[in-house]
């Protein structure tokens, strides 16, 4: 019988990663992928792939010239808020919100399996800065170009994935809308009254999106995924080429809209759970995590995520 080592190549990788990382922080002026694999004695192949890797997670950053750099803050965040959160008064962050789970992880995977776009969990991580803390995507899918894991305050009305955030957030919709609004293609909104009515009708209709307005060719779909206490709100949504959009915009945003419900639902069951038992998120922790059967296929009716699926659907996307 042969010895699995697949723990020990796992712990392995997740030390040359550390390393990388250390490497980085010690060369703020950046690093290319070429220097990082001599410094760690790998190949350029594998240097490339750490990078990429390290850059989509959020810990890095590559400038024009091609060098990485250690990001400046981590990409993580408390889903409950710090003392400073409390005392800026933040109406997006409130301590009766639990922590989520795997709820939300497992509804991106489950967009991801309806739609086969990339997709994606949004959150705001501070007053008006917006993270991709979640992605589900197979090789070969297009990426929108110039979207980053953090999304910074002067590209959030461009998006679909953010005017939901903006939508929900008075806060962040005045540190957004203060600020001229830049043009990044001719589709973009950069009319104050316009972009105004256009985040009513989210609030109204209940999901974003974004036809061509971050980057031509490309487009953004999102709903809400609102927190039991309904202070705070994350981003479910996916992204499609425009083509895509215009042939199949309906099934599209009765996907994101299913699964964000689900997923709101579910959140919010955990939320009574809590209350009930003092235990969290109750059974659904203890229990297998399932993933893939979200809304049913035939009624597209929402159903728990943390219920066994049916036979013959299963989930294709990678987790990440």
């Amino acid at each position: 019988m042969s010895e699995d080592t697949s723990g020990a190549r796992s712990l392995k990788t997740a030390a040359m990663v550390l390393r990388a990382l250390r490497l980085l922080g010690d060369h703020p002026e950046g690093l290319t992928p070429a220097e990082i694999g001599a410094s760690l004695q790998k190949s350029p192949a594998t240097a490339r792939y750490m990078v990429n890797t390290l850059v989509e997670g959020g810990y890095a950053r590559r400038d024009a010239s091609g060098r990485c750099r250690l990001g400046a803050t981590p990409p993580w965040g408390p889903w409950v808020p710090t003392r400073s959160a409390e005392v800026t008064g933040s109406p997006d962050l409130r301590p009766a919100d639990p922590a989520p789970g795997g709820v939300l992880s497992e509804a991106v995977t489950e967009l991801y399996r309806r739609t086969r776009q990339r997709t994606y969990l949004v959150r705001r991580t501070g007053t008006v800065v917006a993270s991709i803390s979640d992605v589900r995507g197979h090789q070969g899918l297009a990426r929108v170009p110039g979207l980053e894991t953090h999304i910074p305050p002067e590209r959030a009305h461009a998006l679909g994935l953010t005017k939901v955030l903006l939508a929900a957030s008075p806060v962040y919709r005045e540190a957004v809308c203060g600020e001229p609004l830049t043009a990044f293609t001719p589709s973009t909104i950069t009319c104050p009254d316009t972009f105004a009515r256009e985040l009513d009708a989210v609030v109204e209709r209940g999901w974003a999106l974004d036809d061509g307005e971050f980057a031509p060719g490309f487009a953004t779909v999102a709903a809400p995924v609102t927190a039991p206490s309904g202070t705070s709100t994350v981003a479910l949504g996916l992204s499609c080429s425009v083509r895509r959009l215009a042939s199949h915009r309906d099934e599209l945003v009765e996907a994101v809209v299913a699964v964000a419900e689900a997923a709101r639902r579910e959140w919010d069951a955990g939320a009574t759970e809590e209350c009930d038992d003092g235990c969290g998120l109750g059974a659904a922790d203890d229990a297998p995590v399932e993933h893939g059967q979200v809304v049913d296929g035939t009624d597209h009716r929402p159903r728990p995520l943390h219920r066994r699926r049916r036979s013959g659907r299963t989930v294709s996307g990678p987790r990440r």
